[in-house]
Protein backbone atom coordinates (compact mmCIF):
# COMPACT_ATOMS: atom_id res chain seq x y z
CA UNK A 1 0.00 0.00 0.00
CA UNK A 2 1.06 3.85 -0.70
CA UNK A 3 2.07 6.30 2.07
CA UNK A 4 -2.06 7.88 1.50
CA UNK A 5 -3.81 3.80 1.57
CA UNK A 6 -5.66 2.90 4.49
CA UNK A 7 -7.79 -0.20 5.03
CA UNK A 8 -11.63 0.44 4.68
CA UNK A 9 -14.74 -1.63 4.93
CA UNK A 10 -17.76 -2.01 2.77
CA UNK A 11 -20.66 -2.18 4.62
CA UNK A 12 -23.40 -4.60 3.59
CA UNK A 13 -25.69 -2.35 2.11
CA UNK A 14 -22.61 -1.42 -0.32
CA UNK A 15 -21.27 2.22 1.30
CA UNK A 16 -18.31 2.94 1.47
CA UNK A 17 -17.19 5.58 3.88
CA UNK A 18 -14.26 7.43 2.69
CA UNK A 19 -11.55 8.71 5.83
CA UNK A 20 -11.31 12.46 6.47
CA UNK A 21 -7.52 12.57 5.27
CA UNK A 22 -8.44 11.41 1.55
CA UNK A 23 -11.27 13.56 1.24
CA UNK A 24 -9.28 16.41 2.30
CA UNK A 25 -6.81 15.57 -0.43
CA UNK A 26 -9.73 15.64 -2.93
CA UNK A 27 -10.87 18.46 -1.47
CA UNK A 28 -14.42 16.99 -0.42
CA UNK A 29 -13.80 18.33 3.04
CA UNK A 30 -17.79 19.35 3.05
CA UNK A 31 -18.84 16.51 0.61
CA UNK A 32 -19.76 16.62 -2.90
CA UNK A 33 -19.98 15.19 -5.87
CA UNK A 34 -17.08 11.99 -7.31
CA UNK A 35 -16.54 10.37 -10.72
CA UNK A 36 -16.12 7.02 -9.19
CA UNK A 37 -14.67 4.75 -12.08
CA UNK A 38 -13.39 0.72 -12.47
CA UNK A 39 -9.81 0.93 -14.22
CA UNK A 40 -7.23 -1.90 -14.16
CA UNK A 41 -9.25 -3.71 -11.52
CA UNK A 42 -8.53 -0.21 -9.41
CA UNK A 43 -11.97 1.89 -7.97
CA UNK A 44 -11.18 5.25 -8.48
CA UNK A 45 -12.74 8.09 -7.08
CA UNK A 46 -11.69 11.52 -8.62
CA UNK A 47 -13.55 15.18 -8.00
CA UNK A 48 -15.45 16.42 -10.75
CA UNK A 49 -12.96 19.36 -11.13
CA UNK A 50 -10.36 16.85 -12.12
CA UNK A 51 -12.29 15.37 -14.07
CA UNK A 52 -13.64 18.41 -16.30
CA UNK A 53 -9.62 19.75 -16.13
CA UNK A 54 -8.05 16.38 -17.39
CA UNK A 55 -10.74 16.66 -20.50
CA UNK A 56 -10.18 20.75 -21.15
CA UNK A 57 -6.80 19.01 -21.58
CA UNK A 58 -7.48 16.98 -23.98
CA UNK A 59 -9.86 18.77 -25.97
CA UNK A 60 -7.41 21.67 -25.88
CA UNK A 61 -5.04 20.25 -28.68
CA UNK A 62 -7.68 20.67 -30.79
CA UNK A 63 -8.29 24.38 -30.67
CA UNK A 64 -6.02 26.43 -32.66
CA UNK A 65 -4.20 29.26 -30.08
CA UNK A 66 -5.12 32.66 -30.67
CA UNK A 67 -4.77 35.98 -29.37
CA UNK A 68 -8.68 36.27 -29.49
CA UNK A 69 -10.66 34.20 -27.47
CA UNK A 70 -13.66 32.31 -28.82
CA UNK A 71 -16.16 34.52 -26.76
CA UNK A 72 -14.93 37.44 -28.19
CA UNK A 73 -14.59 35.84 -31.37
CA UNK A 74 -18.34 34.88 -31.13
CA UNK A 75 -19.51 38.17 -30.47
CA UNK A 76 -17.70 39.77 -33.39
CA UNK A 77 -19.31 37.36 -36.08
CA UNK A 78 -23.39 37.89 -34.19
CA UNK A 79 -22.20 41.59 -34.63
CA UNK A 80 -21.51 41.70 -38.15
CA UNK A 81 -24.25 39.17 -38.69
CA UNK A 82 -26.79 41.51 -37.09
CA UNK A 83 -25.17 44.62 -39.03
CA UNK A 84 -25.61 42.82 -42.24
CA UNK A 85 -29.39 42.00 -41.26
CA UNK A 86 -30.28 45.12 -40.51
CA UNK A 87 -28.51 46.49 -43.80
CA UNK A 88 -31.09 44.04 -45.93
CA UNK A 89 -33.85 45.27 -43.85
CA UNK A 90 -33.11 49.13 -44.98
CA UNK A 91 -33.49 47.81 -48.37
CA UNK A 92 -31.32 49.49 -51.46
CA UNK A 93 -33.16 52.79 -51.14
CA UNK A 94 -31.47 53.91 -48.00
Amino acid sequence: MGHDSVLARVAENGRLSIPARQRKLLGLENGGVVVIEVRDSELRIRSVQDVVAELQARVRKYFPKSDISAVDELIAERRAEADREEKEMEGPDR
